[in-house]
């Protein structure tokens, strides 16, 4: 092979993989994401958990993508707390008893299978259990005196419901990185197709468990953004503030599935549109996935940036200069009355024009020497508030405030350059960054449909936060000047 075959098989495999989540997933409504799931979990070497009522198609999309597995086997078996460990892990050898040894034969049982589902996981019994746990972490099966390497490549388990916390069951139900809650299908015509579907799997793409070793090898040479590992560390940071635990372990393994998920796709790094993966292997509770997706998802489109950060930071600076330009607002009465053009009002304190300036932001005003600098029956100029204030401290002498030139006044100049500069920053890549987003969502295959449309929808939203900040930063520049 050449360097130029070489160099497309990333491309020829990722193409393949696209089209054979596209024929298992047409069998599978509204199925999308465990189907993508299920098979990313199979080539990083991960197990899988539906969480569901029965009757969702959970043990058949497992049987399904097993047969897309050139050579491989699959193993079935529906365990109950009276299940006992021949059923699952294979019957004594008589043979081996004859010669005082404890052995199973596996042939045909969960020690030789590369894929399995396990229905009704957690009401396996203890004796089962153990083996069980070191068969997921360890890929190793205990038969007799010796201990053998396990060919499985992925575990998919199913259950009714979560387990209890008191049952024992934390170290198994971690053992699972992957989880989906899987429910009926939704959609009314989805439910249609669900009853006129033959739910057939048909032959066409598959992938042989060379092409699995091969991208695995691959995935421990792709880097990782930067700004995956700065969104790793505030996802970290937001769960222990929740006081939702995640192991070290559990963190590690989900980057080598961003990674895997990267090499499959010829990828040299993982990117920010890859972290939405995560909504399935972070979560403890069905509630939780819904936060945490949203909060992927803004991470993704935002690039690294969080607006709701910079927006709240630019509303309480104006809050704050005005609270500031209130409390210096001078209380001296003014020589001569200040009228409002609007409404006819007028003000003898620089306290009463402040406040009605604030009730009614569009109104105008009149200087109040303007009739003597023009003459009896002049044309009068209209002032906003901002220019009115200039007017009186500047020509006229009055003083209004006293927050211009201080202390406090420096700080607040200071803050706003720094949000300025980020808000420029942010503005001027935007157009570029959304670009960018969409074609690396384009080629990323792992992503469902309602992932993409939902971070470029989020990415578009990110205008009118824009423009909010936009507004906030003038008002405080105009608060500076003023």
């Amino acid at each position: 092979m050449n360097a130029d075959e070489q160099s497309t098989q990333p491309s020829r495999l990722s193409e393949r993989l696209d089209r054979l989540m596209g024929e298992v997933g047409s069998h599978f409504v509204e199925r999308e994401e465990e189907v993508a799931g299920a098979l990313l979990a199979m080539l990083s070497g991960e197990h899988v958990l539906f969480i569901g009522p029965p009757g969702t198609a959970k043990s058949q999309m497992a049987k399904v993508i097993c047969e897309r597995l050139e050579g491989g086997s699959f193993y079935y078996y529906l365990l109950t707390r009276f299940t006992s460990p021949e059923e699952v892990f294979g019957p004594l050898s008589l043979s081996s008893l004859q010669r005082d040894e404890f052995r199973r034969r596996t042939e045909g049982y969960l020690p030789q299978a590369n894929i399995a589902f396990l229905d009704e996981i957690f009401k396996a019994n203890s004796s089962i259990l153990n083996s069980l746990l070191t068969i997921l972490n360890e890929r190793r099966f205990h038969n007799g005196s010796e201990v053998t390497e396990v060919p499985i490549l992925s575990v998919y388990g199913a259950s009714n419901e979560l387990p209890d916390d008191e049952e024992g069951l934390a170290a198994l139900y971690d053992r699972f990185l992957y989880r989906f809650f899987v429910t009926n299908v939704q959609d009314e015509q989805g439910f249609l197709k669900v009853l006129t579907s033959t739910n057939g799997s048909g032959r066409g793409s598959n992938i042989t468990l060379e092409e699995i070793a091969a991208v695995k090898a691959d995935a421990v040479k792709v880097e990782v953004d930067q700004e995956v590992l700065q969104a790793y560390l505030s996802l970290r940071k937001h769960f222990r503030s929740q006081g939702v635990y995640v192991s070290d372990r559990r963190w590690n393994k989900t980057l080598m599935v961003l990674r895997t998920a990267a090499a499959a796709l010829g990828r040299g790094s993982v990117d920010l549109t890859f972290l939405p993966l995560l909504q399935h292997m972070l979560w403890d509770r069905p509630e939780q996935k819904e936060g945490l997706r949203e909060m992927l998802i803004d991470l993704t489109g935002s690039g690294g940036v969080d607006l709701r950060r910079l927006h709240s930071s630019s509303e309480e600076l104006l809050s704050l200069m005005a609270k500031a330009k209130e409390r210096s607002v001078s209380d001296t009465r003014f020589p001569r009355p200040v009228c409002c053009y609007d409404c006819g009002s007028t003000f003898m304190t620089a306290k009463e024009l402040c406040r009605h300036g604030e009730s009614f932001p569009n109104h105008m005003y009149m200087d109040p020497y303007a009739r003597e600098a023009q003459g009896v029956n002049p044309s009068y100029r209209k002032f906003d508030m901002a220019e009115l204030l200039h007017v009186l401290e500047n020509l006229r002498g009055w003083k209004v405030t006293c927050l211009r030139g201080g202390a406090e006044q420096r700080l607040y100049s200071r803050e706003w350059e720094e949000l300025r500069a980020v808000y420029e920053k942010v503005r001027g890549s935007h157009e570029m960054e959304r670009r960018e987003l969409q074609r690396r969502l384009e080629g990323n295959i792992w992503l469902s449909g309602r992932d993409r449309r939902d971070i470029l929808a989020r990415q578009d939203r990110r205008l009118d936060s824009l423009a909010e900040i936009e507004r906030s930063l003038r008002d405080v520049e105009a608060g500076l000047k003023g």
